[in-house]
C-alpha cells in the first residue's frame, strides 16, 4: 500500500489544486494529512502585537475579522478537494488551524458528506490491510493551552488523549502536527517535542507523519518505528509511504 503524506498546505491554492494529479502519478491509496490548512497571518500579527504592548489579543481587529471569513472559505475548498480524489484521507489539524471548534466543524461536515474522510485527531480510522490511523494535532507544548488563537496542547493532553491505542490490535500510523524530540537525518538539533517520543516508545506504531519546523522534510527511526515529515505542501513537498517495504521517498513540485 502506498501512502501520500502532506503537511502544511497554508492556504497555497495553486499546490491543492494539483493534488489529485499527485495522487494519480504516485499511486496513492491513501492519503494522510498532518496540519496547518490555514495562514493565520492577521491572527499571528495581532498575537505578537498584543504580547508587545501586554494586552489581550483582539478578536474583533479588522484584519483578524476579514482572516476569519476568508478561512471558512480556504477550509471548504481545502475539504471540497479532499473529496474529489477518491481515495481515504487521514488528517489532524495544525497550530494555524484555529479556532478549534471552527476547524472541527468543517472536518466532521466534511467526514459526513463523504465517508472518506477520517478527522482523527484525538481518534482513529481503519486504513486497510490491518492498519489503523490516529493522531492528535496541533502545537504539543510544555504546559501552554490554546483553542481559540492557535491550537496548542500541553504534553499531558496529548499522552491521555491517546491512551485508547492500548486497546488496539492493528498495526498503527500515528499523525502528529508537532515532531518528536529525536534529531532528524540532516539535524544536530533536538526539534520536537518529548512527550511525542514517549507515546512513539510507548505504542510501537508502525510509522509516524508529522511536520516539522521550518518546513523540512525529512526521516529518522525511532526503535522500529519510521518518523517521517513530508516538507510544506504549500512549496510543493510531499513524501510517499510504501508500508510493505517500509521505504519513503520524497518528492516536490517545483
Amino acid at each position: 500500500m502506498r501512502v501520500l503524506v502532506l503537511s502544511d498546505w497554508l492556504e497555497q491554492h495553486a499546490y491543492l489544486d494539483r493534488l489529485p494529479e499527485v495522487v494519480r502519478e504516485t499511486h496513492a491509496e491513501a492519503v494522510l494529512f498532518t496540519g496547518n490548512i490555514l495562514r493565520a497571518e492577521a491572527r499571528t500579527a495581532e498575537w505578537e502585537r498584543a504580547r508587545k504592548e501586554g494586552r489581550d489579543p483582539d478578536p474583533d481587529h479588522p484584519a483578524v475579522q476579514k482572516e476569519h471569513s476568508d478561512d471558512a472559505e480556504s477550509l471548504a475548498n481545502f475539504f471540497r478537494t479532499l473529496r474529489k480524489l477518491e481515495v481515504p484521507v487521514c488528517l489532524v489539524p495544525g497550530k494555524n488551524d484555529a479556532p478549534e471548534r471552527f476547524f472541527l466543524q468543517a472536518a466532521f461536515n466534511a467526514e459526513v458528506v463523504t465517508g472518506s474522510i477520517y478527522m482523527v485527531h484525538r481518534s482513529f480510522a481503519p486504513l486497510g490491510r490491518n492498519y489503523v490511523a490516529a493522531g492528535f494535532g496541533g502545537e504539543i507544548t510544555k504546559g501552554e493551552r490554546d483553542h481559540q488563537w492557535f491550537l496548542r496542547y500541553p504534553g499531558w493532553e496529548a499522552e491521555f488523549s491517546l491512551d485508547f491505542l492500548r486497546h488496539l490490535d492493528q498495526e498503527k500510523i500515528l499523525l502528529f502536527h508537532t515532531p518528536p524530540r529525536e534529531n532528524f537525518d540532516d539535524s544536530a538539533a533536538n526539534e520536537g517535542h518529548e512527550v511525542v517520543s514517549h507515546i512513539i516508545n510507548t505504542y510501537h506504531p508502525r510509522f509516524v507523519v508529522c511536520s516539522r519546523g521550518g518546513g523540512k522534510q525529512g526521516r529518522v527511526w525511532v526503535g522500529d518505528t519510521l518518523v517521517v515529515c513530508p516538507g510544506r505542501w504549500a512549496e510543493g513537498d510531499y513524501a510517499v509511504l510504501d508500508l510493505a517495504e517500509r521505504r519513503v521517498s520524497f518528492g516536490n513540485l517545483r
